[in-house]
């Protein structure tokens, strides 16, 4: 443990010198808990699909959650993924049953086909964003639309708690790059502020083989030719 912590607190460099970040992925804000923040440089990805477990977490909830991450962060960046439910992550209440939940109502396209569910998410995303450095990032995200659907849905919600006194921020809204349609034509999407790829789906969609199925486990190579192009 001691050579752990040693090793922790050196600087991240490759052999030729270039500095590189370490951020740590996290699916629940007590996983911050026993992680010293001066290790590393913030959250790169927050998964907030674990919250939504057998009932809906309210506004105040969510709220509670993402002020802890952000706080802790002591203004390092903290991306946080909106509820990424749906195919092998389904959510009473929210989820839908389908023949093919992969290439259903998952990610962003359920959240903004219940949009009563997503309001509460990003209204507890704007106040959360006033207590450290927020990115906030959308999943499953395959045409423009999406994107600017949801990033229509922030700004309603920022107007409405600016209009009652509520302090709020607007942080930057990005992507995960899991559909082949942005992998493959990115400049579509010029108004995203950042771009996170999602190497777990964006492999099981480019090799058509689902990443839970051990039959074709040996296609889902993320350095198949196809997905590292």
């Amino acid at each position: 443990r001691d050579r752990a912590k040693t090793f922790l607190a050196r600087p991240a460099v490759t052999k030729a010198g270039t500095a590189v970040r370490v951020q740590v992925n996290i699916a629940d804000p007590s996983d911050v808990d026993n992680i010293d923040v001066s290790t590393c440089d913030g959250v790169g990805l927050m998964r907030t699909e674990f919250l939504f477990g057998k009932t809906l977490p309210d506004e105040e909830t969510q709220y509670r959650a993402y002020r802890k991450v952000l706080e802790w962060a002591e203004g390092r960046p903290v991306t946080i993924r909106t509820v990424d439910a749906g195919g092998d992550k389904p959510v009473p209440g929210f989820t839908v049953a389908e023949t093919n939940p992969f290439l259903g109502l998952r990610g962003i396209r359920l959240s903004l086909a219940k949009p009563e569910v997503f309001r509460l998410q990003i209204r507890a995303l704007l106040r959360a964003a006033v207590h450290g450095n927020l990115k906030v990032m959308f999943p499953m995200v395959a045409v423009r639309d999406e994107y600017e659907h949801a990033a229509a849905l922030f700004a309603e919600e920022q107007a409405a708690l600016s209009a009652r006194g509520v302090a709020q921020k607007m942080p930057p809204l990005g992507i995960m790059v899991e559909v082949p349609s942005v992998a493959i034509a990115p400049e579509a999407f010029t108004e995203v502020a950042f771009f996170s790829i999602g190497s777990n789906d964006l492999t099981q969609y480019v090799m058509a083989a689902a990443r839970d199925n051990a039959l074709v486990a040996h296609l889902n190579s993320i350095r198949h030719p196809a997905v590292l192009r």
